[in-house]
């Protein structure tokens, strides 16, 4: 399983090594509360300490996963606090970047295509739980991005892939990333943009939200998938 026999790209071995950590957690193949150890991930990668090491100080800076001092590191645990912080940050940031973005679209139409394909793949992928939760969170990237600010996008994508990993941890879940109300509600906002019409982007954005949230909530009592031994 090592990095170096798997991935022919140029990326740095460190970038490579950070990538597939993160897409671990994210798709709960490293579970929130699992302690992790430079020397096993070394192994396991088959790679030196050091690109494992910087991996993950990348991983801790974004808050993905917390040091143990002397101990290793813990991918950080995932509460109903934490996912009421995500989505009130996501509720104060994304509704006015949609509106910014319809403000935007006349001059960007390329970029309102970008939004409507990904709503299109996330329709398309129905049974396929990867292609359609990528498909989602490139939905609100997307449409961040288009609202000129870099760092709120980066923002943005980082509390997206929050709530992609919920959906890995929460079976229960999978059926709403392709239901009529999520497809429906991408496609309000959408219009919204591509009509130039904020105040309606920013309300549909709103709610969609709020209306996802809710889901959330209700399910987050169940019982999650558990740690492997």
């Amino acid at each position: 399983m090592a990095v170096a026999a798997t991935d022919n790209s140029k990326q740095p071995l460190t970038e490579q090594i950070y990538a597939r950590l993160h897409d671990d957690i994210l798709r709960a193949r490293l579970l929130p509360g699992q302690t992790v150890l430079e020397a096993e991930l070394a192994a396991q990668f088959g790679v030196s300490k050091t690109p494992v090491r910087e991996a993950l100080r990348l991983l801790v800076h974004e808050g993905w996963v917390l040091v143990l001092p002397r101990k290793g590191y813990l991918i950080r645990p995932l509460g109903l606090d934490d996912l009421r912080e995500v989505f009130q940050l996501r509720e104060m940031l994304e509704p006015g970047f949609a509106g910014e973005a319809a403000w935007r679209s006349a001059r960007r139409l390329d970029d309102v295509e970008t939004v409507r394909q990904a709503v299109a793949a996330q329709r398309s992928a129905r049974d396929d739980l990867d292609a359609a939760l990528a498909s989602a969170a490139s939905f609100h990237i997307r449409i961040a991005a288009m609202g000129g600010n870099a760092r709120a996008a980066r923002i943005i994508e980082n509390l997206v892939h929050e709530v992609t990993r919920l959906h890995y941890l929460m079976p229960n879940l999978e059926s709403h990333i392709n239901s009529k109300e999520e497809l429906d509600a991408h496609d309000t906002i959408t219009d919204a943009i591509e009509q130039g019409s904020q105040r309606e982007a920013f309300r549909a954005m709103r709610d969609h939200l709020r209306a996802t949230d809710r889901i959330l909530v209700e399910v987050f009592g169940v019982p999650r998938r558990v740690a492997r031994a």
